[in-house]
């Protein structure tokens, strides 16, 4: 699983890197002494820092000034670079917000600056407007969201010696189901989905207990899940059983708006055993975060071992990383990668059983917020 993470992680930086914006020139003077100017994005961004490039090669100095004098930057020689803060020219330093006016997002504003480039005394001025664009303060708190999606598995069991009892590998159609609320003091998640081999559901809940200042906040969260898979073949094993498994675990959790983070342990039981579960479990709907984003992600950690021994030989370990990037408001492209590993105790360890589960979701969904 972690390598395969590391798979992923690397594709996106390769991906991100090759949707990199374009470097945007513009010629302030042309002739035997041309003045131009380069930026990494064609717009100054509210989030982070944008590059600025001035090139003059017959200058000495260059300077850069905000239209109401408020930020100043300058250099030596024929080159200025500088990296303009989300504040350049901002009088209030504070985050201006883009607002909407008959349903249209206004989110462009011109900032005014002036460039003088300067030799051996004599400075050439020249005026700029870079565009900056402002990002969209996000009041909804709920969004309701239904899928389907092809899951491609392969699940194995092994027995004595390693030998292979069971191994199938095949594609199903799976719906899915999604309920999601962000507000000031309540995080909540209920998440269902249907398939021909396995269904299941789940509640998360998070409560803010104490405030931490710029959005973040700490609070007590809740697992509340259901799973009933009936692809294991009990005919192999009494051991392999279908039985419905329920799981609830508490811990401390850090929520931002949209974004939950939680560790937690609990109990995971079948009605037969009762196992303990350590969890860590990450939630991110960026159409519920402060600035709207166009992905939602969740990650999930449990380890659950079982109960009499210090040292127990009966496991149940599952991993999931799930991602959707919108394509367009409400649409929905999702991807996600699942591994489940679980091991049966015997009479003798020798004859243990191990099942081992991989997943691959690709589909879509469509998403309603308010």
């Amino acid at each position: 699983m972690s390598r395969l993470l590391l798979l992923v992680a690397a594709c996106a930086g390769l991906a991100l890197a090759g949707c990199a914006p374009p470097i945007q020139a513009v010629r302030l003077s042309e002739g035997p002494e041309p003045v131009e100017l380069r930026m990494r994005s064609a717009v100054l961004l509210a989030d982070q820092p944008t590059e600025i490039v001035v090139e003059s090669p017959g200058s000495d100095s260059i300077a850069l000034e905000s239209g109401n004098g408020m930020d100043r930057y300058w250099s030596a020689g024929p080159v200025f670079k500088a990296s303009l803060t989300p504040g350049f020219g901002d009088t209030t330093r504070t985050t201006r917000q883009a607002v909407r006016w008959h349903g249209q997002l206004l989110d462009r504003l011109q900032e005014p600056a002036k460039i003088s480039a300067c030799k051996q005394g004599r400075c050439r001025e020249f005026y700029h407007e870079f565009p900056r664009r402002l990002l969209e303060h996000n009041r909804r708190t709920v969004a309701l969201t239904a899928g389907w999606s092809t899951v491609f598995a392969q699940r194995s069991i092994t027995g004595t010696d390693r030998t292979v009892l069971f191994q199938k590998a095949l594609s199903n159609s799976v719906w899915s189901f999604q309920a999601e609320l962000a507000e000031r003091s309540w995080s909540a998640l209920a998440q269902g989905f249907l398939g021909p081999d396995q269904r299941g559901a789940s509640l998360d809940l998070s409560r803010v207990i104490k405030p931490a200042g710029d959005g973040l906040r700490y609070g007590l969260a809740m697992h509340l899940g259901m799973t009933q898979p009936t692809w294991l073949p009990e005919q192999q094993s009494p051991l392999l059983a279908d039985r419905t498994i329920y799981q609830l675990s508490v811990g401390p959790s850090i929520m931002i708006k949209g974004v939950t983070a939680s560790t937690q342990i609990g109990v995971h039981t079948d009605g037969v055993e009762t196992l303990q579960v350590v969890s860590t479990r990450v939630s991110l709907n960026g159409n519920l975060t402060a600035v709207r984003s166009p992905v939602t992600l969740s990650a999930e950690k449990t380890f659950s071992f079982g109960g009499g021994a210090i040292i127990s030989r009966r496991r149940d370990a599952l991993e999931s990383l799930e991602g959707a990037v919108h394509l367009v408001d409400d649409f929905a492209v999702k991807v996600g990668v699942t591994t489940h590993r679980i091991a049966w105790p015997n009479v003798r360890s020798a004859d243990d059983l191990r099942g081992a589960e991989t997943l691959i979701t690709v589909g879509g969904q469509y998403s309603l917020t308010w």
